[in-house]
């Protein structure tokens, strides 16, 4: 009877050992895309879970008239480069095939093709709208809380997202404009007016573009606090330099002709130190912020720290996306991170067959204590 009972647990012991389940926290471009990979490497959609607040593309959602630095043969690239995307048909995947391939678009026209493979792919996998409330590892898997529900799974891989970083201006008792309501120019022109001073803080892609914008807009001052020099992506014949950092498209081409060549009369450049903005934000009746993202908070006990090589947080715990970009060193040593649709989908293509690999189980230790328990011999 005693042997009997010690393998009916081990059995049981063996398939708990052998438990393969996958959970996916986050539903912008980079969590649409490892589930779609997911599936790809046929694992099961039973033994998938997907988690988000909204499952409406992240973040991504919020900037649709955002002009993209992307070309958009890379969207129709990226779109094609996942079998489970092209179970998919639909009249905006249709439209943005029928568009000029070299050419950058708003980012809608991305965005709604993101939100049909969503609602596909939310139907396949086991999905669950909510909050990731807890993280922890307990007896040899993930256990995440949502909804006050617990999920355990043997593999979660974050694709958590950013949100806009700021640095502290509260001294300087300016109004802030939202990073949202400044990359949309219907937004920024509703909050704006020509006897506005703006202070628009950063350098990069999304500051130029409100930089235009605010210029089209004839506010009273235009005040562009920076630091470094412009950056543009340029073609070094099989490689791209700043290929990530630099300014792209509309970006790129208005920084060139425009603000380095004959800037608005009424647009001031000031190198951006604590000396500047004791001088020049008093002047500022608004600021905008556009100096990059950082990553959402995660209810994890321990600090989260990843390797920007392989993804890997802990064990079978994996990081992907903006907030937790893979480095990239060029020919010429220049470090950068990956982020956009298509660096997504090669890293994670990438990476996902190591990750997925199934979880070490030692059986011999588990052996000896059923051995110990029941006082007899197994093998």
């Amino acid at each position: 009877m005693k042997k009997l009972l010690a393998l009916i647990l081990f059995v049981n012991f063996s398939l708990i050992c052998n438990l393969q389940k996958f959970t996916v926290v986050g539903a912008g471009p980079a969590g649409i895309t490892v589930v779609g990979l997911l599936l790809d490497l046929c694992i099961p959609a039973s033994d998938i879970t997907w988690i988000d607040r909204k499952f409406n593309v992240g973040d991504l959602s919020n900037y649709p008239t955002v002009s993209a630095n992307t070309k958009n043969r890379l969207f129709i690239d990226f779109l094609s480069r996942c079998k489970a995307f092209k179970e998919v048909a639909c009249s905006e995947m249709d439209k943005l095939r029928e568009l000029e391939l070299d050419k950058e678009y708003p980012l809608e026209t991305i965005i709604r093709p993101l939100q049909i493979l969503t609602k596909f792919l939310k139907g396949k996998v086991n999905s669950i709208q909510g909050d990731l409330e807890s993280l922890f590892f307990k007896d040899d898997n993930w256990n995440l809380k949502v909804n006050g529900q617990m999920i355990v799974s043997s593999h979660v891989i974050l694709a958590t997202g950013s949100h806009p970083r700021k640095i502290a201006l509260n001294n300087y008792h300016v109004k802030e404009i939202s990073l949202i309501d400044a990359l949309d120019k219907n937004s920024l022109q509703a909050v704006v007016s020509q006897d506005d001073t703006i202070g628009v803080v950063g350098n990069a892609h999304s500051a130029i573009l409100i930089l235009k914008s605010l210029s089209e807009l004839n506010v009273k001052k235009i005040i562009s606090f920076y630091k470094g020099s412009l950056k543009y992506t340029e073609d070094m014949g099989g490689w791209l330099l700043y290929s990530h950092s630099g300014l792209k498209g509309i970006a790129a081409d208005w920084a060139k002709n425009v603000l380095e060549k004959n800037p608005p009369l009424n647009l001031l450049r000031i190198e951006s130190s604590k000396e500047s903005f004791d001088r020049y934000l008093p002047e500022c009746t608004k600021v905008i912020q556009a100096i990059g993202f950082e990553r959402n908070d995660i209810p994890y006990n321990d600090k989260i720290e990843y390797s920007d090589e392989t993804g890997v947080i802990a064990p079978r715990l994996f990081g992907i996306g903006i907030a937790f970009p893979e480095k990239y060193v060029d020919p010429l040593g220049n470090v950068e991170y990956r982020v956009g649709l298509n660096s997504f989908m090669e890293y994670a293509q990438k990476m996902l067959p190591e990750w997925i690999k199934t979880k070490n189980c030692n059986r011999r230790d588990a052996l000896k204590i059923f051995e110990e328990l029941f006082e007899i011999e197994l093998l």
